[in-house]
């Protein structure tokens, strides 16, 4: 899994949030385009009731509001996501080092050990190096089944085996409701615009008005329905396998084990550093102790 710093993590979602809305720019782009030309080269009353201003903006405005749409779904979505995985790493890794915490007060050679089977298991350890092996394997799957619970209480839904296609559907749908918007919809207000055509008593300019009123009924209500299915998906939680499952433990398993290292290894430059300290006191006390000393004898010399 790539690791990101805060700065880059921010670049990369920018960015996913750019080539978003560059995709959905560029896919309303050609049938914009498409319908533009189409109607300067079949239809005289067109090129007649719009100028190059107007066509211009018929072809660049679609586009545009696609991209500023569909990049600011894709940033808002990134950004509760990010704030989830934050929030949930911070509650995980309190929660892992307090458990860190008891387990050392429990037994002072915790540290030690690193909760590692293998270190436990080294040559020089005494009869007790089994029961502790087995004690640490049962505090290493009580810490796993945590691990999981945390995940599946996050907001997910476990799937038993693969994701079925209307499983992968509803995340898609809740992940991108604007693509689903923007795929339906066009072709629906399309589809109004041509139903228009066999009303020869209507001029353009009434054909585009009534394009748009039921077009925006349309999209208005579709776009109600996908919100709609979006806001249940998040209550209820995207659906994953449990294969993510056990990807997401091991990940944290894994921030454990670091933390634990690192636990360790302040521990011992604490402890290397109480040792040279303690040293650097005994022979400041052996060095005043013989200068007394020499200082004693010279008085008597003196005095002698």
């Amino acid at each position: 899994m790539t690791s990101y710093t805060p700065r880059e993590k921010a670049d990369a979602t920018v960015w996913e949030a750019m080539k978003e809305g560059f995709a959905s720019g560029g896919i309303v782009a050609i049938p914009s385009t498409l319908a533009v030309y189409a109607a300067m080269t079949f239809s005289p009353k067109f090129v007649k009731s719009t100028n190059w201003q107007s066509r211009t903006a018929m072809v660049i405005m679609p586009p545009l509001f696609a991209f500023a749409a569909a990049a600011e779904n894709k940033l808002v979505h990134r950004m509760h996501e990010m704030a989830a995985e934050k929030s949930h790493s911070r509650e995980m890794a309190e929660w892992s080092t307090q458990t860190q915490q008891k387990m050392l007060s429990d037994h002072k050679q915790q540290l030690k050990k690193m909760s590692t089977q293998k270190i436990l298991a080294q040559p020089g350890m005494t009869d007790r190096g089994a029961l502790s092996i087995q004690k640490n394997e049962e505090k290493e799957r009580e810490i796993a089944e945590k691990f999981r619970e945390s995940v599946v209480n996050s907001g997910v839904r476990v799937v038993s085996g693969d994701l079925g296609v209307h499983h992968r559907l509803a995340n898609f749908w809740q992940e991108n409701p604007f693509k689903i918007l923007i795929a339906v919809g066009v072709p629906t207000v399309f589809y109004i615009f041509k139903g228009r055509e066999g009303q020869q008593h209507l001029q353009l300019q009434m054909k585009l008005m009534h394009t748009r009123v039921f077009g925006q009924f349309a999209v208005i209500s579709m776009l109600l329905s996908l919100m709609g299915f979006k806001e249940y998906m998040d209550r209820s939680g995207k659906f994953i396998t449990e294969e993510d499952v056990q990807a997401r433990v091991a990940q944290m398993q894994q921030s454990r084990s670091e933390l634990l290292y690192r636990l360790h290894r302040d521990r011992i430059d604490a402890e290397r550093l109480a040792e040279k300290r303690r040293k650097a006191l005994e022979e400041d006390m052996k060095l005043g102790a013989l200068k007394k000393t020499n200082t004693s004898k010279a008085s008597i010399i003196d005095t002698a």
